[in-house]
């Protein structure tokens, strides 16, 4: 079993309009979608195929890519897995410089957009 991508969206779209787009770390996401469906999923191992995912859907309507919210708790910033994911989501960059100006580029873009309530 995994992530329903829905109930992904519906966690992902409240961190995004709670304010001012916060990242969280999957630790969170793990607990978040628990609190949301009673299942729970690891926070290791189980989040980027249907983070991967949801992006594209994402990105097949014009939207950014909602799973730049989520964090590695070690170093504030996603993971290896995010980079590339998605149409939405750019190789990653190989100065950290430039990885994070684009990281906080997705994650301001992904304060401005208007997140339908439910998944587009």
């Amino acid at each position: 079993m995994k992530p329903d991508v829905g109930h992904l969206y519906a966690v992902l779209r409240k961190w995004a309009v709670a304010g001012n787009a916060r990242p969280q770390t999957y630790t969170q996401l793990s607990h978040d979608y628990q609190a949301r469906t009673g299942e729970l999923f690891e926070p290791h191992g189980s989040w980027d195929a249907p983070l991967g995912e949801l992006n594209n859907l994402l990105a097949s309507v014009g939207a950014p890519a909602l799973s730049a919210l989520v964090i590695l708790n070690e170093t504030k910033e996603p993971g290896d897995g995010f980079w590339g994911c998605a149409l939405n989501v750019p190789a990653r960059p190989k100065k950290e410089i430039d990885r994070l100006t684009v990281w906080s580029g997705i994650v301001a873009d992904i304060g401005k957009f208007n997140w339908p309530a439910s998944l587009p």
